[in-house]
């Protein structure tokens, strides 16, 4: 828990940035489903619930990017552009070699995901607090 608590300390402004941006991405969705749905609860709980989704989805990819689980296609995007563009010999022998470098930087990488995760939380946490609200009133 304590490395945790001091990765964050670390990466505290990356960690803010990230969250901010997911904030104004979720924000931004709501309102086009609030003002295209003309503007009623029903299109509220659209636009909580589906920035949430899209948060939520894009915060997965991060964290399954973050694990290594892209590194198959950068590898082979890597040694085509390469070949196919006579830039220098690719720094990499072979995969094992790639994903071991990987490895290392990754380990020292901050893990934006989590800010990701907290402000599709939000939007989940304002789609139920939304629902209550529509349950109430009908």
């Amino acid at each position: 828990m304590g490395k945790i608590i001091e990765n964050i300390k670390k990466n505290l402004k990356t960690y803010s940035i990230a969250l901010i941006i997911s904030l104004l991405v979720g924000v931004a969705v709501f309102l086009i489903f609030f003002f295209v749905q003309n503007q009623t609860i029903a299109a509220s709980l659209n636009g909580t619930g589906i920035a949430f989704a899209i948060l939520f989805g894009g915060a997965t990819l991060i964290l399954l990017q973050t694990l290594g689980a892209f590194d198959t296609f950068s590898f082979g995007f890597k040694q085509v552009a390469s070949s196919m563009f006579g830039k220098d010999a690719n720094k990499y022998n072979d995969y094992a070699q790639y994903k071991e470098d990987k490895r290392s930087v990754r380990s020292n990488a901050p893990k934006t995901y989590i800010a990701v995760y907290l402000a599709s939380l939000l939007f989940l946490i304002a789609f139920i607090f939304l629902e209550i609200y529509k349950a109430n009133l009908y």
